[in-house]
């Protein structure tokens, strides 16, 4: 693993809604995420003070990505006729 590479915080994010869509946000753990975006634990603390606040950094992200590739959209595009992925589909309180 490099000394330090740029976009560490970004890597953690992406990491970390990579690992939670694939085994659910309890079964993540922040090694895992570390591991993930090539970082150490110790890293991952000095970008956020526990999954909480990653999990939260998330949705920003993905807010601020969805907002972009509107504004980024051509005047003239339309809704998109295809299905959402399954990940879109609304799950179960129960399921992992």
């Amino acid at each position: 693993m490099a000394r330090w590479e740029p976009g560490a915080r970004e890597r953690l994010v992406v990491a970390a809604v990579d690992l939670f869509t694939e085994q659910g946000y309890d079964a993540t753990t922040v090694a895992q995420i570390a591991e993930r975006a090539g970082v150490t634990k110790s890293t991952f603390f000095r970008h956020f003070p526990d999954k909480r606040e990653l999990l939260v950094a998330g949705q920003e992200t993905l807010s601020r990505l969805l907002a972009e590739g509107i504004a980024e959209a051509p005047a003239d595009a339309a809704p998109s006729t295809r299905s959402p992925p399954a990940w879109h589909a609304p799950r179960p309180r129960w399921a992992p």
